[in-house]
C-alpha cells in the first residue's frame, strides 16, 4: 500500500470543485470514458408564466461616472429586487484589504477616497489571460464584511456594496443609518462576468496582497439588483415573508 496526501493533485484522476454551477454537476467515470452532465444555459425558461415578472428582463442603466451622491438620489428611488445594469468605475476590496483599512479608522486615519466615490465589489481577480482584461472576477460571499460595514458608512465608504448572497440585519441596520445600499451580483459565473462586463482593471494599493489588494475596474452594464436600500427593506426577507409555507412551522 502506498499512501500519498489527500490533495487533489495526488489523484490518478480528480476535479477540482468552484463554485455551486460546478458541485453540482453529476459526472461519471468508466472505461468507456468520462461523461458530463450536460447543463441547461437558458433555465430562465423553466419558470411558470404565473411567476413571471412583467418587462422582469429590462434593468435600469445606472452610470457611476459621476458623483457618488447623484448614484446614491437615483438609486433612493428605485425599489429592492430592481435589475441594474453598472457602466463605469467600480472599486474592488476583499477581506485582508477591509481588515487593513479598519486598521487605519482605528488608528485615526480618514477613510480612503476611493473608498468614499465609489461602489465596492468584494472580490478578487484571477491571473489575467492574454488579451483579457483581467481573469476570473466573481463575487465573493458579502457576508463576511458584514462587521465593517457601519464603521465604514459611517466614516463615509462602502455606501454602495457589491456582492454575493444576503447580509445580516446589522447591514440592513447600517444602511438605513447611514443612506448606504447593498447590491447583488450574480455568483458562479466569474468567468463570465469578467470576460463579457469588465473593460479594465488596475492595482490602486496593497499591490503586495495580489488578488488581495485594491483594485479599481472599469465595467459595461455589469448586471446586478438591489437587495437592501436606505429605507431598511431588504429583498431576501421580503422575498421570504412573501413565500413563507402556510403549513410549515413558523420559520420556515
Amino acid at each position: 500500500m502506498i499512501r500519498l496526501p489527500r490533495h487533489g493533485g495526488s489523484c490518478p484522476i480528480s476535479m477540482a470543485l468552484s463554485c455551486s454551477a460546478d458541485r453540482n454537476i453529476k459526472a461519471k467515470i468508466n472505461k468507456h470514458g468520462i461523461w458530463l452532465e450536460k447543463l441547461e444555459h437558458n433555465p430562465g425558461k423553466f419558470i411558470p408564466d404565473s411567476q413571471r415578472i412583467e418587462n422582469g428582463a429590462q434593468s435600469v442603466q445606472l452610470d457611476l461616472n459621476r458623483p457618488l451622491r447623484e448614484i446614491l438620489r437615483e438609486m433612493s428611488t428605485l425599489p429592492v429586487g430592481t435589475r441594474l445594469s453598472l457602466s463605469g468605475p467600480i472599486v474592488v476590496a476583499r477581506d485582508i484589504a477591509h481588515a487593513k483599512l479598519k486598521e487605519r479608522l482605528d488608528n485615526g486615519e480618514p477613510m480612503p477616497e476611493y473608498m468614499r466615490n465609489h461602489i465596492v465589489y468584494y472580490a478578487g481577480p484571477a491571473k489575467t489571460p492574454n488579451n483579457l482584461a483581467c481573469g476570473s472576477l466573481g463575487p465573493t460571499t458579502g457576508g463576511r464584511m458584514d462587521g465593517y460595514v457601519d464603521a465604514f458608512q459611517a466614516a463615509g465608504g462602502s455606501l454602495i456594496m457589491l456582492s454575493k448572497g444576503n447580509r445580516s440585519q446589522q447591514v440592513t441596520d447600517a444602511c438605513h443609518k447611514h443612506g448606504g445600499f447593498n447590491l447583488g451580483s450574480i455568483g458562479g459565473a466569474a468567468a463570465l462576468l469578467a470576460q463579457q462586463y469588465v473593460k479594465s482593471l488596475r492595482c490602486l494599493e496593497y499591490p503586495e496582497l495580489g488578488m488581495e489588494a485594491v483594485w479599481m475596474m472599469e465595467v459595461d452594464n455589469l448586471p446586478a439588483f438591489v437587495l437592501v436600500d436606505d429605507k431598511g427593506n431588504n429583498f431576501f426577507s421580503q422575498f421570504e415573508h412573501q413565500h413563507r409555507c402556510a403549513t410549515c412551522p413558523a420559520g420556515h
